[in-house]
């Protein structure tokens, strides 16, 4: 049975991988290191509605967050090149 109220779920499940390759691969991260990504709502006045942030947990324990204005599906690796630049500063 569908679930009718499910986000397009193998969609989001593909793209949120698609993602962790990308950072990945631009970060050189050792396999031992965890990424994790998730698309967060916000309401707050100066707050994109729907932001995607990829969480970066380093085996030595160092942590790094990334974060996109955009919803997770639209997210792109161009996007993702500028969010490191971004937090490179």
């Amino acid at each position: 049975m569908n679930n009718p109220l499910a986000r397009s779920g193998s969609a989001i499940v593909s793209q949120a991988r698609l993602l962790k390759q990308w950072t990945r691969e631009l970060l050189h991260l050792r396999a031992e290191d965890i990424v994790s990504v998730s698309e967060l709502s916000c309401t707050l006045p100066d707050c994109p509605p729907r932001e995607t942030v990829i969480l970066i947990l380093s085996a030595s324990g160092e942590t790094r967050h990334l974060s996109v204005h955009k919803p997770l599906l639209e997210v792109d690796h161009d996007d993702i090149v500028h969010a490191i630049a971004a937090n490179s500063t």
